[in-house]
């Protein structure tokens, strides 16, 4: 019986596969661990920056009360005034919740901190993302109890259904990981103008106005809803939000094709804008 040398066993091959994604995984979980340890630590500040969440919600409630009232309706595009007050809670919770990922990146490119990072035994965009991860999460979580306080006061109880709260964590995890990806993008950019708070900026205020934060993409003129609803802005806002507070197994398998393709594009786009910004890195000597 002759042994082919040089040939692993399939069985040993795939063990040692799984055993390398497996403390791949436990290194990203200790980056991720990290990062929420380090916001806990200072959870005054993360509860103080959720006060703007009071202040917006609260505007905008009584625009729409206003709303409500001059229409003589007590529902608009399926919305009550309650629903449109756990709407925006909803809404206003993840978009407050983006930490400075761009402004970040720029430091490490301008300061030469990135040739640092790029010698760690970790992918930079992983570290970066179990690092955000971490942050938002804890924003993610001190914004949603603000929020609920908030609209339990002046809308009472909500009417979730029970699918739509267990929906809720599977949409709202892709539109952050979505959200991450396009503004990671934006950082790179600092390869190329060393700044990219314009950009990032333009990128959050679109993501504001189509994304659905200020109102259901329901309540939009047509054509400009059709539109809106099917940029990628509104599956990292209007969807999970609306997911949350009316929940419909149609539109949630129509959102979760929609942001497992714009994750997958977004993705396709940011490792094209790495690749470059590496080389970059190797031409400038790091």
């Amino acid at each position: 019986m002759q042994t082919q040398i040089g040939k692993a066993p399939a069985g040993g091959l795939w063990a040692r596969v799984v055993r390398r994604v497996r403390l791949s995984s436990l290194k990203y979980l200790a980056i991720l661990r990290v990062s929420v340890l380090n916001n806990l630590a200072y959870i005054m500040e993360v509860f103080f920056r959720a006060l703007m969440l009071v202040v917006l919600v609260f505007v905008l409630t009584q625009l729409w009360k206003t709303t409500f009232a001059l229409r003589g309706a007590r529902v608009l595009s399926g919305f009550t005034i309650a629903d449109m007050i756990w709407y925006l809670v909803a809404a206003e919770a993840i978009a407050l919740s983006l930490p400075a990922l761009t402004r970040r990146i720029d430091q490490e490119v301008r300061s030469g901190q990135l040739a640092y990072l790029l010698g760690r035994p970790s992918s930079y965009v992983l570290y970066n993302y179990a690092h955000y991860l971490g942050e938002r999460l804890v924003r993610l979580l001190m914004n949603a109890v603000v929020g609920a306080l908030l609209a339990l006061l002046m809308a009472g109880p909500p009417h979730f259904t029970w699918q739509g709260v267990l929906a809720w964590p599977l949409v709202a995890l892709l539109a952050l990981s979505i959200d991450f990806v396009m503004h990671f993008s934006i950082g790179l950019l600092a390869f190329w103008s060393e700044e990219t708070q314009s950009f990032s900026l333009i990128f959050s205020r679109l993501t504001l106005v189509l994304g659905g934060v200020l109102a259901p993409l329901e309540i939009f003129p047509q054509p400009l809803r059709s539109i809106a609803q099917s940029l990628p802005f509104s599956a990292i806002l209007y969807g999970p939000s609306r997911t949350l507070v009316h929940f419909e197994a149609a539109r949630l398998l129509s959102l979760l094709v929609q942001q497992c393709l714009t994750l997958l594009a977004v993705i396709a786009i940011m490792l094209i804008i790495y690749r470059f910004a590496l080389r970059r890195v190797n031409i400038n000597g790091g």
